[in-house]
């Protein structure tokens, strides 16, 4: 497995387990969505930098993209203290816009390479966009039940990043 798989595969880890700490956090009556929104936002930024950083001779800049995405909506996060779920939907679907132009260069760059890896990112990136769709529709109830869509929105994005580095890595093998 290549260094570029191994820390794909590390960084889309990190999702599901933000994703499965978001969905814990509401046993343990951690329901501050504001605070939990800046985190998740630092921490996809942080995590796409790293991503960026160690792949950087691959020539791979959707974790850089990814990370600005990460931190302008991180920026909309902090300027809105006390976001109603409208707000908050909003937020999270103009991450989703912004996040879906990375992708979709990615995309672009795997379709340019004669590499058929781009179909699979097309189904990445559908399902995505759905599931942030989906998401960003069940953010008018609690701050309980915001955390928890957020938690399975995390988790699945988490999965979904895992595909990439899995294929490339059984392509190579095969």
């Amino acid at each position: 497995m290549a260094q570029k798989q191994k820390v794909d595969i590390i960084i889309a880890l990190c999702l599901v387990l933000i994703g499965i700490t978001l969905l814990v956090l509401p046993l343990f009556k951690i329901t501050n969505i504001y605070h939990l929104m800046i985190f998740i936002f630092s921490a996809y930024t942080i995590l796409n930098l790293i991503q960026f950083i160690a792949t950087y001779k691959s020539k791979d800049y959707e974790g850089l993209f990814s990370a600005l995405a990460s931190l302008f909506t991180l920026v909309i996060n902090i300027i809105f203290t006390n976001p109603s779920p409208r707000t908050l939907a909003l937020i999270l679907m103009s991450w989703i816009a912004l996040m879906s132009l990375a992708k979709l260069k990615k995309i672009d760059y795997y379709h340019d390479r004669n590499d058929s890896m781009w179909q699979i990112r097309v189904f990445n990136l559908l399902f995505f966009i759905l599931a942030g769709i989906l998401t960003s529709i069940n953010l008018a109830y609690s701050n309980d039940v915001q955390i928890i869509v957020i938690g399975f929105f995390m988790l699945v994005h988490g999965i979904l990043e895992m595909f990439d580095p899995i294929v490339k890595t059984l392509l190579a093998h095969s």
